[in-house]
C-alpha cells in the first residue's frame, strides 16, 4: 500500500505549491496597485517542477521495484485488486481477471463486458508463451446489405455507422475470462468478481482523466439518437449519465453489479446462454438490431501462438491478425537496419526512419490483416525477415516517400504466394438452408477443395431438409507475384437458396485513417513468474450507446472496422471477426552470457544479431542464445498502438532509458494513409503522406526540419495512447513497473 500513500503525498504538495502560487500572484498585485502601475505584467503558464537528478531526466516519476507481485492499470482501484488478489494466494491470471472487471466498472469510457479481450501469458511452469483472441464475431442474421444501408442512411455511404446496432459484435470479454481462468486460474470467480461487485453498488471513485473522457459520451450519444442512428438511449443515459461523474465522484452501476454477480454464481454460460443471453437477445429484437440468442450460445474466442520477432537483443511479440500487432514487428525488423543511438532520441533523422517504417508496414495493414478464417493470409508472410530489409533499403532520411513503392506491393504478395508460407488461392465454401436461410454450414481449406473434386455436395440439415448442391472448381490464380487473390463466396437469398461466386480481389489502395479507440491496457506479473498482457476494450466513445435492459454495461462497437468493399479480405460478413486496433504485447531478451562467441562478436559489431545474410556463417555448430521472459507491456490508441509499442522498445533498447522514462518521453504518431477499413479500388491511399503528429517535447528543431523535408506536421496533440508494463530485473529478480503518465493509472508491488 505504500504506493498510494505516495500519491496522497504527492497530490499535497500540488496543493501546497497552488497555494503559495496564489499568494505570488496577491502580493504581486498589492504591489501594482501601491506603485500605481497601470501596465499588466506578463508572464508564461506554470509548468511542473523539478525531479531529483538521478539520471532519468525525461521521467516524472520513478519505476515501482517490487520482489514478488507487480501490477500496472489505467486505475488506483483496479491495481489495489490485483495485488490483494495476489497476496490472497491467487496467480497473475486471477489478478488480471480481477483488475479488469473492477475497470470496466470505473473506465467504461474505454472498456466493459460489452467489448473484447486479447491477452499474452508467460506460463513460467510450461516455460511456454500463450496468446488468445477473445474477439467477437458478427451477427449471422446481418448481411453487408444491411450495413451498407446503415451507411446509406447515416455515413454518405461511406462506412459502417459508429453508434447503434449496426456495428455491435458478440461481447468476448466473459468467455475470454473464463478461458483464462480455465487454464491457468486459482482463485473462484466469484471472489475474483467481488470487489467489483460491492464498489459497484457501494460507489467507485471517478478520477481526473477518466472523468473528462466520460463527459464526451452525452456529446455523442444525444445527437446520435436524435437523428435515428442510435435505436435506444434511455438505458445508457440512466446507467452512466444520470449524471455523468466528475472528477471525485462515486459512481454506482447495480445493474452491473447483479450482472457480475450471476456471473461469479453461474459460471461463462450464464452470459453466453442463460438468462443474460436471453435478456441481450431480447433487447437487440426489442430495437430493431441484430445479434441474437444464436449469436451469443455460439460465440468461443480460440488460443493463438503469438508470433515474435527479433530487435537487437529482443524477441518481441504480439498476436496474429485479426490485430495489429505484426505492424509493429514489421516496423522493429526494418528499423533494425538503422543507427537509431547513433542519430538520437528524437532527431530528425531517428523519426523520419520510424515514420517511414510504420507508413511500409500499414500499408501491408491494409491489405492483409483480416481474420485469418477468412482471408486466407498466413501472417508469417508479413514479418520475413529479409523483405523488411527490403524495406528498410527504401526509406530514404532526406525525404518521406512520395508515393508507396510498386517493388513494396508486388514483393509483399509475392511472398504471400510463395510455397510454404501459405497459398495465395484460399476457399471457403458455405451452403445454407431453412428458414430466412439461417441454418449453415461451412467447409474450408481441404474439406472444401475435396467438395469441389466430387462436383457436388448433399446436405441434410437438423429439419430433415436435404439438397443436392453442384459445386464448380474456381478459376486459377494469376501465378506468382500476382497482386490478385481468388476468393469463393456462398451467397443465400432469404428462401435459402444459395449461389456461389468468385471474387478476383485486387489487393490495391484503400486510403482514410482509423478513428481512435477507446481502450484499458493492463499487466500483471506474480512471484512465480506468471507474467500477463491484457487489453480490452469497447472501441470508440465508450462503444455503441447501446445497455440492454437492467444489466449494466455497453455494447462494443468494434463492427465499424469492417470494410464494406465487397473485395476486401476485411469485408462485412455474418458470423466474421472484424479488424482489430487492440495488442497486447510482450519481449524475451537474450542473455549474452549464453550466446557463442561469435554471435557476441557478431552483435557488438552490427547492433543485432546475425543471420546468413550478413557474411560467411563459421562451419561449426553455433551455440544458439537463451532468451528470457523480460517484458510484459502495452500501449492502448487505436492506429497509435503497434506505433507507441516501437517507440516503448527503441527508448529501452536504443536510447537507455528506464521503464518509466521510455513511457514519460515525447512520442510521435502518424495519420493518414491506406486503412483495413477502405475500399480496396478508386482510393489514392498509396500517395497520401499523411500528418506527423508530434507531443510537445519534441524539439522545436526537429519540427521545423521535418516540414523541411517535406512532412505535415502537426503540435502539440498528437495521440499519445495509454502505457503500462512490467520488466524483470534479471541481475536481482525484482519486478520493475511503470505506468502511463498521461492518465490516472498506477503501477503498485509487493
Amino acid at each position: 500500500m505504500m504506493r498510494f500513500r505516495a500519491i496522497v503525498r504527492m497530490t499535497a504538495a500540488t496543493a501546497a505549491f497552488t497555494a503559495v502560487a496564489g499568494v505570488v500572484g496577491l502580493a504581486a498585485s498589492a504591489q501594482e496597485d501601491t506603485a500605481g502601475a497601470g501596465a499588466e505584467f506578463e508572464y508564461s503558464d506554470p509548468a511542473e517542477g523539478d525531479r531529483m537528478p538521478s539520471g532519468r531526466d525525461i521521467g516524472t516519476r520513478s519505476s515501482v521495484v517490487a520482489p514478488n507481485a507487480a501490477a500496472a492499470t489505467a486505475h488506483p482501484l483496479a491495481t489495489r485488486v490485483a495485488l490483494n488478489v495476489m497476496e490472497d494466494g491467487g496467480n497473475a491470471v486471477d489478478a488480471a481477471i480481477a483488475a479488469n472487471a473492477m475497470l470496466g466498472l470505473v473506465e467504461p469510457t474505454g472498456n466493459g463486458i460489452g467489448g473484447d479481450l486479447f491477452a499474452i501469458v508467460w506460463d513460467p511452469e510450461t516455460e511456454t508463451l500463450y496468446g488468445y483472441n477473445g474477439s467477437g464475431r458478427s451477427p449471422m442474421g446481418a448481411t453487408l446489405e444491411d450495413m451498407q444501408a446503415a451507411a446509406d442512411e447515416f455515413m454518405d455511404g461511406e462506412e459502417i455507422p459508429p453508434f447503434g446496432a449496426a456495428p455491435v459484435t458478440v461481447p468476448g470479454t466473459v468467455d475470454g475470462w473464463f478461458a483464462l481462468h480455465d487454464r491457468f486460474g486459482k482463485t473462484g470467480m466469484d471472489e475474483l468478481l467481488a470487489p467489483t461487485v460491492r464498489y459497484a453498488r457501494e460507489g467507485a471513485p471517478i478520477p481526473e482523466v477518466i472523468a473528462y473522457y466520460w463527459s464526451f459520451g452525452p456529446k455523442r450519444f444525444e445527437p446520435a439518437y436524435e437523428s435515428g442512428m442510435l435505436e435506444e438511449y434511455d438505458n445508457a443515459r440512466a446507467t452512466y449519465f444520470s449524471p455523468a461523474p466528475k472528477e471525485g465522484s462515486l459512481f454506482k452501476n447495480p445493474d452491473l453489479a447483479n450482472t457480475l454477480e450471476t456471473i461469479g454464481a453461474d459460471g461463462r454460460d450464464a452470459f453466453y446462454k442463460g438468462a443474460i443471453a436471453r435478456t441481450m437477445s431480447d433487447y437487440f429484437e426489442r430495437i430493431g438490431g441484430y445479434l441474437r440468442y444464436e449469436d451469443f450460445e455460439t460465440h468461443e474466442g480460440e488460443w493463438v501462438d503469438p508470433l515474435c520477432a527479433g530487435y537487437r537483443d529482443t524477441q518481441v511479440c504480439e498476436l496474429p491478425p485479426n490485430t495489429q500487432g505484426i505492424a509493429a514487428l514489421q516496423m522493429l525488423q526494418m528499423l533494425e537496419e538503422f543507427d537509431l543511438r547513433k542519430m538520437g532520441h528524437g532527431s530528425p533523422d531517428s523519426l523520419v526512419a520510424q515514420i517511414e517504417a510504420k507508413r511500409l508496414a500499414f500499408s501491408d495493414r491494409a491489405r492483409g490483416y483480416a481474420d485469418p478464417a477468412y482471408s486466407g493470409i498466413d501472417p508469417q508472410a508479413f514479418i520475413e525477415k529479409e523483405r523488411n530489409r527490403r524495406g528498410a533499403s527504401m526509406i530514404d532520411l532526406n525525404a518521406p516517400m512520395a508515393t508507396i513503392p510498386d517493388s513494396w506491393t508486388a514483393d509483399r504478395f509475392a511472398t504471400i504466394a510463395a510455397g510454404d508460407t501459405g497459398p495465395q488461392e484460399r476457399v471457403r465454401l458455405k451452403f445454407c438452408m431453412g428458414e430466412g436461410g439461417t441454418d449453415c454450414q461451412t467447409f474450408e481449406g481441404d474439406e472444401a477443395r475435396a467438395i469441389i473434386d466430387e462436383g457436388s455436395f448433399s446436405w441434410c440439415n437438423e429439419a430433415g431438409e436435404c439438397r443436392d448442391i453442384a459445386v464448380s472448381a474456381p478459376p486459377a490464380s494469376e501465378g506468382e507475384g500476382s497482386r490478385v487473390e481468388v476468393r469463393r463466396k456462398k451467397v443465400c437469398d432469404e428462401t435459402g437458396e444459395c449461389t456461389e461466386t468468385v471474387e478476383e480481389i485486387d489487393l490495391e489502395a484503400a486510403d482514410k485513417k482509423l478513428e481512435d479507440g477507446d481502450t484499458t491496457y493492463l499487466t500483471v506479473t506474480d512471484q512465480n513468474g506468471m507474467m500477463v498482457s491484457l487489453i480490452q476494450s469497447n472501441y470508440r466513445g465508450m462503444g455503441s450507446g447501446l445497455v440492454a435492459d437492467g444489466l449494466g454495461f455497453m455494447f462494443q462497437d468494434r463492427g465499424q472496422l469492417f470494410s464494406l468493399d465487397p473485395a476486401h479480405p476485411n469485408v462485412f460478413e455474418p458470423g466474421k471477426r472484424p479488424f482489430h486496433t487492440i495488442i497486447p504485447a510482450f519481449a524475451f531478451r537474450a542473455d549474452m552470457e549464453t550466446c557463442d562467441p561469435w554471435i557476441r562478436e557478431r552483435f557488438a559489431l552490427n547492433g543485432r544479431m546475425p543471420t546468413e545474410a550478413d557474411g560467411e556463417m563459421p562451419a561449426r555448430k553455433l551455440q544458439p542464445c537463451a532468451y528470457r521472459p523480460w517484458m510484459s507491456f502495452g500501449l492502448m490508441g487505436g492506429g497509435m498502438q503497434p506505433q507507441g509499442h516501437v517507440q516503448i522498445i527503441l527508448n529501452l533498447i536504443d536510447f537507455d532509458m528506464g521503464l518509466q522514462e521510455a513511457g514519460d518521453a515525447a512520442r510521435w504518431e502518424h495519420t493518414g494513409g491506406c486503412e483495413p477499413t477502405d475500399d480496396l479500388n478508386g482510393d489514392a491511399c498509396e500517395t497520401d503522406m499523411g500528418v506527423v503528429h508530434l507531443e510537445s517535447g519534441i524539439p522545436p528543431e526537429t519540427r521545423a526540419e521535418l516540414e523541411r523535408r517535406g512532412y505535415t506536421v502537426e503540435c502539440c496533440s498528437a495521440n499519445g495512447g495509454g502505457y503500462q508494463a512490467i520488466m524483470r530485473d534479471f541481475e536481482s529478480g525484482a519486478w520493475i513497473a511503470a505506468t502511463e503518465m498521461r492518465k490516472d493509472g498506477v503501477a503498485g508491488g509487493f
